[in-house]
């Protein structure tokens, strides 16, 4: 007998891919199995599991909208998450100059790789869009990120 992994699906929570202990009984046909196999099992790194493109989200602050993007599978579940739920929560990430293309009309965005859906965040960057707007630089400079305690997950935007 040998043992392997199968794939079980992504896990959720994490957006990692979940593998299932199995045992294969040891036979003659083993060397060609490992020749088959072998290549899959290397085509099965974590960028395979990365979105094939960035996503984007509408979020909602005390009556005031933003969109943000995310890069990863773990970002993308965890805002699925919030989407589904249309729960209030912590959403956080560093803040950059510019829409990036897809903020408007806010003249700043969260910078995809470090938006996070975290259960608590620090009060100094909590916040309403327009007031990132009305105070960019201190924001930018001193803040440096954007952290609405209140913000609801609208829409997925693809």
């Amino acid at each position: 007998m040998i043992m392997h992994a199968r794939y079980d699906g992504v896990d959720m929570s994490s957006g990692t891919p979940r593998f299932r202990p199995s045992l294969l009984p040891l036979s003659r046909s083993f060397p060609a199995a490992l020749l088959f196999t072998l290549p899959l099992a290397t085509a099965c790194d974590e960028s395979s599991f990365m979105p094939e493109a960035p996503v984007r989200y509408g979020v909602e602050v005390s009556g005031e909208t933003f969109v943000l993007e995310v890069t990863s599978a773990e970002q993308v579940a965890a805002l699925e998450a919030r989407l589904a739920s249309g729960e209030e929560g912590v959403l956080t990430g560093e803040l950059a100059a510019g829409d990036s293309g897809y903020n408007e009309p806010w003249s700043w965005h969260m910078v995809p790789s470090t938006v996070e859906a975290p259960d608590v965040s620090i009060e100094v960057c909590d916040g309403r869009p327009s007031m990132v707007e009305d105070d960019l630089d201190y924001w930018i400079e001193r803040v440096e990120r954007f952290c609405p305690w209140g913000a609801v997950v609208v829409e997925r935007l693809d």
